[in-house]
């Protein structure tokens, strides 16, 4: 497959030819979880999937406190940004 070149402003990701890690979830406890936190099925599933990628990439939440609150700051900011989304809205709608 022939790859494109970025479009004038953006920038090009990088190809990736081998799985870098698996982010696996239980709906049904997914589904406990937003009942207990009173939040929507869909915000807990989005932020368990969140979660699991900041961890593939290398981030950590355990015995640090610095990098926990990096960790949850980032967490925060993707989570507001999948909120934001328009296809979040019609998920959620």
């Amino acid at each position: 497959m022939e790859e494109m070149a970025p479009l004038p402003g953006q920038v090009q990701a990088p190809v990736m030819d081998e799985i870098i890690g698996d982010i696996i979830i239980s709906l049904e406890k997914a589904n406990e979880e937003a009942e207990a936190l009173s939040c929507p099925f869909y915000e807990r599933v989005f932020a368990l999937i969140i979660h699991g990628l900041l961890h593939i990439l290398g981030h950590d939440h355990i015995d640090d406190r610095n990098k926990a609150r990096r960790m949850r700051y980032r967490e925060r900011k993707l989570l507001d940004y999948v909120r934001s989304h328009q296809l979040y809205k019609e998920l959620t709608g």
